[in-house]
């Protein structure tokens, strides 16, 4: 029985998500499978490998809030997870996130090295594997990182530091990514995967997985919307400017009577900066919740800054809500039938003006996009050992 072991910062958010669902579906082809995390906790029913302690976190943490070391502490934490994988022998890695500050990256990449016989499939979430330190650089523009990274314009982004001189990170994180035998990068997004293969991760095989979701729970309602309530919603893990928050607050002031616009996943500080025109509320872990939001409003506007394949925008067009997101990253690939893409507040107040919205039927062949199990088991063939021969990027 082959085992994988999929290794990520955490078992909980979308990132963890997705680990759980791969085990699963994993252990019903045959496959031993163990989950290898850093941070929080894991549910029982996982055989699960923690990565150090808090206090293994905390240090690493200072490490790069003060020194821009994001990925160089954690060395005996590191030392120790490398033992167990030796007397564990997988036969498959799926690495996920390994920024989280949980791993020491020149100890776990030489283990990587020496192990040639493991196939190792590494799934990138954003960008932060080829540059210096930012996790997304497309907010402010910097392409620094085809080259040398050096004074980081982002650093005060996340992954958070004081320090802006990235040139030894960058040379260091290229040290330690590059030269792994029998390595499949995977991207969420095909602007992702261009992105790759313009950075020092270029020699690698690099293939396009779209993320999917379960459509049995994000579904369109079964009765019909009152007409008269135009919500406005937006929906963030974390609302910062990159996410468009301050878009909103401009939007509010020139917003028609006939809409509402209601914001999810606000801080307590976020809550008290409102105008009144504005519903706030505290992010929400309840799915059905959130699926009932997506449901009765009449748009989903996105105005991120930063993103490489949005599953907001799929849950809500899932649910029959049409979505208007801005042209970033992999936002255009997310797009179905009746969605749009502008570039500003007002292209989207010009749009709901001269357009109006209407609910979002997913054709066929949408629909079948939109399914998670349609990636995940594009992973199982990655598993197998089976890959499209047509010489296409995309799985």
């Amino acid at each position: 029985m082959e085992k994988i072991v999929f290794v990520n910062t955490v078992c909980y958010g979308s990132t963890g998500r997705i680990c759980k669902t791969l085990y699963t579906m994993a252990q019903q082809k045959g496959y031993s499978c163990y989950i290898a995390y850093g941070r929080g906790k894991a549910e029982a029913t996982y055989k699960t490998i923690k990565i150090g302690t808090i206090f293994d976190v905390l240090w690493h943490v200072g490490k790069a809030r003060f020194l821009g070391k994001n990925g160089f502490g954690s060395y005996f934490a590191t030392k120790r997870f490398i033992k167990k994988l030796e007397r564990l022998q997988p036969d498959i890695l799926h690495l996920h996130n390994l920024h989280g500050y949980y791993l020491n990256l020149p100890l776990f990449c030489a283990y990587l090295k020496r192990h040639p016989e493991i196939k190792k499939i590494w799934t990138l979430h954003d960008c932060w594997s080829f540059t210096g330190n930012c996790a997304h650089y497309n907010g402010h523009g910097c392409m620094q990182w085809q080259s040398q990274c050096r004074q980081c314009q982002h650093h005060d982004g996340y992954p958070k530091t004081i320090k802006s001189d990235m040139t030894r990170s960058f040379q260091k994180k290229k040290a330690c990514f590059t030269g792994i035998e029998n390595l499949i990068l995977i991207t969420p997004s095909d602007w992702l995967l261009q992105q790759v293969q313009a950075s020092f991760l270029q020699a690698y095989p690099i293939y396009t997985i779209h993320n999917g979701i379960d459509l049995q729970v994000f579904s369109p309602r079964k009765t019909a919307m009152d007409k008269k309530t135009k919500t406005i919603l937006g929906v963030a893990g974390k609302w910062t400017a990159a996410k468009g928050f301050d878009d909103f607050i401009a939007l509010a002031k020139h917003i028609p009577d006939a809409y509402q616009i209601v914001m999810i996943g606000l801080t307590k500080q976020q809550l008290h900066q409102l105008p009144s025109n504005i519903k706030g509320y505290k992010e929400t872990h309840d799915v059905k919740e959130l699926v009932s939001w997506y449901q009765q409003s009449y748009v989903f506007f996105n105005p991120t800054y930063e993103d490489t394949y949005p599953s907001v925008n799929l849950e809500a067009q899932a649910c029959g809500c049409p979505i208007v997101s801005y042209d970033v990253g992999g936002c255009k690939e997310t797009l179905c039938k009746g969605s749009y893409v502008v570039h500003n507040v007002n292209e989207f107040l010009k749009l709901l003006k001269e357009k109006p919205l209407q609910r979002i039927q997913l054709l066929p062949e949408e629909k079948a996009h939109l399914d998670k199990n349609r990636a995940f088991l594009a992973y199982i063939t990655l598993y197998e050992g089976r890959l499209h021969e047509d010489g296409k990027d995309t799985i």
